[in-house]
């Protein structure tokens, strides 16, 4: 069990429930290396997986897994697979939503009104006058653009192939990349972090959203370059960000990003799967796995995701 920052013991005991009569070690240091066949896990460090010569199974304890695949060390003969939470899904969608209307109905101007004791109407925009774009139509971004077509946004998604969603302008490949950039006021990535995506949210593609877009990042920190971020604050092309995810986490205390007026900071609180969603998903597909039956919620290796 290596699903620091989370609590081994959480899962141990619903694993023993699920699973009676397969040993569940909490720590990597309890168990002799040939006996482990599977292992779950939040991160793996370099080097790890090769300590296993019998490993036959990861489980993320999130949709993500790039903190996985990493590991030089993992075998090609190892499975990969990942949670898919459903109620992850939503509590993204709903820090989005909430982080994008903050924005566009200018609640950070009232609060500041009502420090002074100023009592002063603005008229908000026309939600449909606003364009959302949301960078990845998986699971989390398809929800999220649904929630903010029903919330009045107009939305257009990007992936990189063709996806359709009722209600959501959708576009791929880097021709359609560009069309959402400079069309987007609010833009989400939701992208999961492979060699294709990391650091795409830079100055050039940054650059390409209209001035004062507003740009909110509940996928990972390598996505966005934070001192390119930084630079168009300080130049007035963006007019602020959201990000609950960042490059290092925690992130430094001496990150510029903290005091920015224009930044929210979030400690990657958007969603998290359930443990119980967790054991229940790694148990099924270990059940399959004995009995050499096909797994499901397997990852993509050369993919990613």
């Amino acid at each position: 069990m290596l699903t620091q920052p989370q609590a081994p013991a959480l899962f141990a005991g619903l694993l023993r429930e699920s699973l009676p009569g397969v040993p569940v070690w909490e720590s990597a240091d309890l168990a002799a290396p040939d006996a482990v066949a599977a292992i779950i896990a939040w991160r793996l460090k370099p080097g790890t997986a090769g300590r296993y010569p019998n490993l036959r199974l990861i489980c993320a304890t999130a949709a993500g897994v790039e903190k996985i695949i990493d590991d030089p060390g993992l075998g090609k003969d190892v499975a990969v697979m990942r949670t898919v939470d459903p109620l992850v899904n939503i509590g993204v969608a709903q820090y989005v939503l909430l982080m994008a209307l903050r924005h566009v109905r200018g609640l950070p101007r009232f609060e500041a009104q009502q420090k002074e004791h100023a009592w002063i109407r603005h008229r908000p925009p026309d939600p449909y006058g606003v364009t959302a774009g949301v960078l990845g139509m998986g699971e989390a971004g398809r929800t999220v653009a649904s929630l903010l077509h029903a919330a009045g946004f107009k939305v257009m998604g990007w992936s990189r192939t063709p996806k359709q969603l009722p209600g959501v302008d959708t576009v791929a490949g880097a021709d359609g990349l560009a069309a959402c950039l400079s069309r987007s006021k609010v833009l989400i990535c939701t992208l999961p972090l492979t060699a294709e995506t990391r650091g795409i949210l830079d100055r050039r593609t940054l650059g390409m959203l209209p001035a004062g877009a507003y740009v909110i990042n509940v996928a990972r920190g390598g996505h966005l370059v934070e001192s390119d971020l930084l630079g168009l604050l300080a130049e007035g092309r963006l007019a602020g960000a959201a990000l609950d995810v960042q490059e290092v986490e925690p992130l430094p205390a001496d990150s510029s990003l903290w005091d920015h007026p224009g930044v929210t900071i979030t400690p990657h609180i958007g969603a998290q799967a359930s443990v119980a969603c967790v054991v229940t998903q790694f148990a099924e597909n270990w059940r399959r796995l004995c009995a050499g039956q096909p797994l499901v919620n397997t990852i993509d290796r050369l993919r990613g995701y």
